[in-house]
């Protein structure tokens, strides 16, 4: 009787879980805009005014993230400035007088440095209005530091047809092997990040903040402004430092109980260590093959997480105690979940954490199915399981 229960609860789990997936996913849209209204354009410099967002299409329909960051110059200075281009000729401003120019109430301690890379992501579009009418803009270019199927900083750049200024659109994503694609978690921290690398290095002489009023599109309705120092050497760019000892912490919680029930901790260890190695194994097949698309190294490593993880526990749970199997598969893999998104450094959005609960209770159908010798609740699991991975691919969540 009390296995029936535990399993009941468990299935309200996946179902409650999905469902609420949908719905969280659903109340974060952006509400859309009817029309590039004049009141919703921004003076910047020069003779083009900027619509402050970003657009899957040629449309304010397809609006997604807010401008966050403007610098007063043309792409090429930009970037350049950006990426720390020794060889460019920028007069060196004092750090001290450059950080006078912005009150941000924190002093960043130590950095380390940055390495912006040319990026790969999906077509966005920008809006500029001048004498002659709008203009939808693509990308003048884009950078990453980071790795593409681990966690990074995207900057997409759109350069004022004039020169006179070029809008950024800076934002923290991370791969989501679940969902196949990156998940943004944050705009403001990474305009922050660059403008820390700009105060401190003295590249920028001057570095503010300016209230737009900017609505929508994560925005708090500040605008970053740099303007890049006259002439002289660049420095190195900045980093804060990502930390993953939240890795190290939960394998060894894992290992304590062990001996009691060693078949179940071997399970949830492996399960854990599947996960975070995906990870890995991505990030580092990414860093040694620069040629090969993100989403060609993607594709097996998910089939790693689709495939392999269940059959772990198909494979393990029936050399252990139902109960003991669940709950391994409930610490491991969830285990490995924290693990994930403490190494990433990201903020997690309610509905995937709610996603990957539903994706725990799953697989907790299953290891207590095997465990118990019940065909039917574990093939009930694996179903459950097939249907958590089809709602994200089918942008449901």
């Amino acid at each position: 009787m009390k296995r029936v229960a535990v399993v009941v609860a468990l299935l309200a789990v996946v179902g409650v879980g999905l469902v609420l997936s949908g719905f969280f996913a659903g109340v974060a849209e952006e509400p859309t805009v009817d029309d590039v209204a004049d009141d919703r354009l921004i003076a910047v410099d020069g003779d083009y005014r900027l619509w402050p967002y970003t657009s899957r299409s040629r449309s304010v329909e397809g609006r997604t993230l807010a401008i966050n960051v403007v610098f007063h110059a043309d792409a090429e200075a930009t970037r350049a400035a950006i990426e720390g281009d020794a060889a460019a000729n920028w007069e060196k401003t004092d750090p001290d007088e450059a950080a006078a120019t912005i009150d941000d109430g924190d002093q960043v301690g130590e950095f380390v440095a940055r390495d912006w890379r040319d990026a790969r992501s999906s077509l966005r579009y920008s809006y500029v209005e001048g004498p002659s009418g709008g203009v939808w803009l693509t990308e003048t270019f884009e950078l990453h530091d980071g790795a593409y199927l681990g966690v990074r900083d995207h900057l997409r750049a759109y350069e004022s047809p004039d020169g006179a200024y070029t809008a950024v659109q800076a934002h923290e994503e991370y791969y989501d092997w679940f969902r196949l694609r990156h998940t943004v978690p944050d705009i403001d921290a990474p305009a922050t990040r660059l403008e820390d690398e700009f105060i401190e290095s003295g590249r920028a002489s001057d570095v503010r903040r300016e209230y737009r009023g900017i609505d929508g599109g994560r925005s708090d309705g500040w605008l970053s402004v740099i303007e890049l120092a006259a002439t002289a050497a660049l420095a190195g760019a900045l980093l804060r430092r990502r930390t993953r000892e939240a890795a190290d912490d939960l394998l060894g919680r894992l290992r304590t109980d062990a001996g009691r029930h060693a078949a179940a901790a071997t399970l949830g260890l492996a399960l854990g260590t599947v996960l975070v190695g995906v990870r890995f194994a991505g990030v580092a097949l990414e860093t040694v093959l620069p040629g090969v698309s993100p989403k060609a190294i993607a594709a097996p490593l998910y089939l790693v997480l689709a495939v392999g993880l269940p059959a772990l526990v198909v494979r393990r749970a029936p050399r252990s105690d139902p109960t003991a199997a669940a709950l391994a598969v409930v610490a491991g893999l969830g285990g490995g979940f924290v693990a994930d998104f403490a190494a990433l450094g990201v903020a997690v959005p309610a509905d995937l954490i709610v996603h990957r609960v539903a994706l725990l209770a799953a697989l907790g159908v299953v290891a207590i199915g095997r465990a118990a010798a019940d065909r039917p609740l574990a093939v009930l699991g694996l179903l459950a399981w097939a249907v958590g991975l089809a709602l994200p691919l089918a942008d449901v969540i």
